[in-house]
């Protein structure tokens, strides 16, 4: 029986049952469900006497901190929207996610106020509000000291659109992801009822709160059960299994790049001496789990989710009913299918897109029809991925039919990366593709063909990528090539040069460590 409701809904639930239990911790501060619920009030309307209004977008340019998730409730009470951006984004990556959006106010903090102010100019913006006064911005928090508790009531409910998250372009610049509010509840019960989390347990993230993850799986998935949620910014192998001793941590969910890191540190006796007893890790290499799992005493769970539909695939927590290196089994509220190009169901165990259809789907692609009618399909979401389904009913990842790199846990959008190359004089022709890497799956990787005569160094790739592109979407490698592998009608043929990458040493200049 799937659970629809708000996530303010969720949050209020909880605080009836228990509202001086601890909900969320952060490096310096600690906040009870009903502190929480308060604050996250006091921001509706600290937002709604700055002109925020019911479907109104609210910008967030933050790191993971306290004033994120006031405003992901508060903006819940007010029935707006949460548009949260990367942090790590430059001036002209923000623009865009204003562009899609179309926010009035933007939030950030004064370290990040010079590179908000550059991209919201000629934008829809019209206010920034920071997380500390400064001399230009007034501070939110102040702005929400001075409100009381009791929000004006508002029309919408579990259906009505909450967030944009924004997604990778594929074969365009990135779309936003209109999230309803009962696709980010429904799907975080769900993750609460099959990893079985109770009020007993402690989840741990480092992942962005931007990301879909960190909101749904940790943040509302342990309001849930009540449970504790320890919230860092940064991810450090160095003190990961101090911060799991200090904070009696669980549960923790990671990239499979961090269980990489984790194992690379050197074998202690004390390893196993940790209360971890669940890890929930998306594309963690199958031969690495059994191993980390005795080394730290702990279980992994593998899954698989979209941002377009976050109802995840899990793999069962019980040894002997899970299947290593499989991405699950869906719920009962999900339906699961392979098809070939042209639609039609494949048998079992044959290669396909995997397609879905649940109650978690996203609204659509806002302002972009066109690409939500491309994605969506008869209610069955298409999800540019290859896959196959075993006789059991697990289902396995195989490959990426989108142009993307997955570099940890995000998703790079290869257009992107193209268009800013291509702009440079001595560039013909260039492709960017995913290169194999040990802690992080896959990096970027440039190939570019230089017009005939001209010149062109590697770094100057990298340092045109620098001034437009966050520092995670900067080629790790470059090679330049005399021609590339065409298809009939002049396109470059991708998966030549992926399936070259896989298999062959090419030779390639190579980025040194920042």
């Amino acid at each position: 029986m799937v659970t629809r409701m708000r996530i303010e809904e969720l949050l209020d639930v909880r605080v009836e049952k228990t509202p001086d239990a601890p909900f969320l911790t952060f490096e310096d501060a600690s906040y009870t469900y009903r502190a929480v619920q308060e604050r996250s009030k006091q921001y509706a309307n600290a937002l709604a006497d700055v002109g925020v209004d019911t479907g109104d977008r609210v910008a967030l340019f933050l790191p993971n901190c306290p004033e994120f998730l006031f405003l992901m409730f508060g903006n819940a009470y007010r029935d707006s929207v949460t548009a949260p951006s990367n942090p790590e984004y430059t001036a002209g990556e923000l623009e865009h996610s204003l562009d899609l959006s179309e926010p009035d106010v933007l939030v950030t903090t004064p370290e990040l106020a010079a590179t908000a102010r550059e991209a919201a100019a000629g934008t829809s913006v019209e206010r920034i509000l920071t997380t500390e006064a400064t001399d230009r911005h007034d501070s939110l928090p102040a702005l929400a000291d001075e409100q009381g508790t009791d929000v004006a009531p508002h029309d919408g409910d579990e259906e009505t659109v909450g967030f944009h998250i924004y997604t990778s372009g594929t074969t365009g610049p990135p779309k936003a992801v209109e999230c309803q509010h009962e696709n980010w509840t429904i799907s975080a019960v769900d993750f609460q009822k099959r990893m079985g989390f109770t009020h007993q347990d402690t989840l741990f993230t480092a992942l962005p709160l931007f990301h879909a993850n960190a909101q749904i799986y940790s943040t509302l998935g342990g309001a849930a059960a009540g449970a504790e949620v320890v919230i860092y910014d940064t991810f450090s192998t160095s003190n990961w299994w101090d911060w799991c001793r200090d904070h009696d941590v669980t549960e923790f969910n990671a990239m499979g790049s961090m269980l990489k890191m984790l194992d690379n540190i050197p074998a202690s006796a004390d390893d196993a001496d940790n209360p971890v007893e669940l890890v929930f890790s998306a594309g963690t290499p199958p031969e690495l789990i059994e191993p980390f799992e005795e080394r730290f005493d702990l279980t992994v769970v593998e899954g698989y989710s979209l941002t377009e539909d976050p109802l995840l695939m899990l793999n069962p927590t019980d040894h002997d009913k899970r299947k290593i290196g499989s991405i699950g089994l869906p719920p009962a509220e999900k339906r699961i299918t392979v098809v070939d190009d042209d639609g039609n169901e494949v048998e079992r165990g044959e290669k396909g897109e995997i397609i879905q259809k649940c109650p978690a789907l996203m609204a659509g692609y806002h302002d972009q029809p066109e690409k939500t009618a491309e994605a969506m399909e008869d209610g069955w979401f298409y999800t540019g991925d290859y896959g196959k389904i075993d006789e059991d009913g697990f289902v396995y990842f195989l490959d990426r039919k989108k142009d993307i790199v997955r570099r940890g846990g995000e998703n790079i959008s290869t257009f992107e990366i193209e268009g800013v190359i291509k702009a440079l004089p001595a560039v013909d022709e260039v492709a960017v593709i995913p290169s194999p890497d040990e802690f992080y799956g896959e990096v970027v990787k440039a190939l570019v063909k230089v017009e005939s005569g001209r010149d062109l160094d590697p770094e100057d790739v990298v340092e045109a990528c620098r001034g437009e592109l966050a520092s995670f979407k900067l080629p790790e490698y470059v090679e330049f090539v005399d021609d590339f592998p065409y298809t009939p009608t002049g396109k470059i043929q991708k998966q030549k040069l992926r399936d070259r990458e896989q298999e062959d040493s090419p030779d390639h200049w190579a980025r040194e460590t920042e």
